[in-house]
Order: structure tokens, then sequence, then C-alpha cells
């Protein structure tokens, strides 16, 4: 009995933090062509405004695009994929193009920032909830996590899906 209750409180946790699909995340919705940005960098200026990130690490205010990550740490999808999630991230941040915000469901910053360290990643990070995010252009929260929100630098959504569209960024921006 305590195991079919285990199985079954994980499978329901899983549900509780698993996206809900969306037409951008589906194979037919992906662009002909890799993106090119808008004009303007309404949302670099957005982030330019915020005075304090979860994490020392600033976000990079003249990328073309935007990344905004929804995830946590007690979410068990979120933890499989932050590796790739870090590998792609020290990969785009070298072109200065491109930059990804971690927008964290933890509910304490404390949380936010172990989770990054444990993965020993070093990117800018929000609480997804706070005031701050909820100005960025391009951002809304999703009704799931792992989830990734591509922005160009206007704030015009691009891609957005599950989380592990992030490992795949080349394949939607064009630098």
């Amino acid at each position: 009995m305590k195991h079919h209750l285990l199985t079954l409180s994980l499978i329901l946790g899983c549900l509780a933090c698993a996206p809900q699909a969306t037409a951008q995340d589906s194979p037919a919705a992906k662009p002909d062509s890799a993106a090119a940005p808008a004009e303007g960098n309404a949302v670099g200026e957005a982030l330019k405004e915020i005075k304090k990130f979860v994490t020392s690490k600033k976000p990079n205010t003249q990328a073309k695009y935007y990344i905004f990550l929804e995830s946590a740490s007690w979410c068990g999808p979120c933890n499989m994929e932050m590796p790739s999630v870090v590998k792609a991230y020290k990969e785009f941040s070298k072109t200065k193009q491109v930059e990804l915000i971690l927008m964290s469901a933890d509910n304490t910053p404390e949380a936010a920032k172990a989770f990054i360290k444990k993965y020993h990643g070093n990117m800018p990070c929000l609480l997804g909830s706070s005031p701050e995010a909820k100005k960025v252009p391009g951002f809304k929260p999703a009704p799931g996590i792992p989830h990734a929100t591509v922005v160009d630098a206007s704030g015009k959504v691009i891609k957005e899906g599950h989380g592990h569209i992030v490992a795949d960024w080349k394949s939607y921006i064009t630098l």
C-alpha cells in the first residue's frame, strides 16, 4: 500500500510541474526560418530598471534575444534538464546576443540560488512571481514548469514551450 501511495504521489508531483502543451511547442509551429530580431530593446531597458536579482549575475541588456526559463529546485523535470540548460547558456552567452533569465518558481531567493549553484550555473535569476519579473516585456508566468519563452529584444515571442527548447536555441535564433 505504501508503495502505491508513493508512486501516486510521484506521478501527481510530476503532473503539477509539467507544462501544458502549447501550439508553439509543436513541430508544426516551428518557423520556416530562424527569427530575426525586431528593432529596439524594450526587454533590455526593463531589465536595467531591476535593481536586485536573486543572483549577483546581471543580465546582458544589449542582447538581441532573451530566453525566460521558468524552473524550480523542487521540480523533477526541471532538475533533469538543468545540466543541458547550463551547457547551452555557456555556449550562447559567449555570443553576447542571447541572454537567459531564470525565472524561478521557488518560494525563496535562497532556494533559487542553491538550485543554480547545484548545477554550476551562472545566469541571472528573478523570482518569477516577483513584481519586477512581471514588468519584463514578453514574460508571462506559464501554467506549468519547466517552461521557456524566447523573445526578441522588443519582447515579441518567437517560441515558447517545454524547457528543453533552451538547448535547441540555434534552430530558431539567427545570429
